[in-house]
């Protein structure tokens, strides 16, 4: 699998991970055989038959530090974000050519001090729309 692929396949498994512990935990505590299951149903479901059976790894939530940090729930989201919204950038900079670069230069000037909805539409770029992500996907 390719960096962005794993990228992209592994923190969805994560966040299907937290999730189900989350709404678990809402009822009772959890035994590590349980936590193990949540996590092998979480990485069966993300990467479907795209990983050998063999490489799962129900131990993963103990290698991972951030999963015990109270204030750090879903810790990876950035990462994915981050990820497929460079991607879409490059797919409207790939569309547009060069008219991309100053307004990509306006967009970096405002990153950061604005929500990233209200940042985009600097560029007439609304990240609601599926497919500003349609297309970030197709570059993966």
């Amino acid at each position: 699998i390719s960096d962005c692929n794993q990228v992209i396949v592994d923190i969805y498994s994560r966040f299907l991970f937290e999730s189900e512990i989350f709404e678990k935990r809402k009822e009772s505590s959890l035994s590590v055989e349980e936590i193990n299951d949540v996590m092998i149903k979480a990485q069966k479901e993300a990467y479907g038959d795209g990983l050998d059976s063999s490489l799962l790894h129900k131990y993963m939530w103990t290698w991972k530090p951030h999963y015990y940090y109270a204030t750090d729930n879903f810790y990876n989201f950035p990462y994915a974000f981050g990820n497929l919204f460079a991607k879409g950038l490059y797919a409207e900079y790939l569309n547009r050519g060069e008219s991309f670069c100053k307004e990509y230069e306006e967009l970096l000037a405002v990153t950061g001090k604005e929500k990233v909805c209200d940042v985009t539409k600097i560029m007439n770029i609304d990240v609601h729309d599926v497919n500003f992500w349609r297309n970030s996907l197709k570059l993966i």
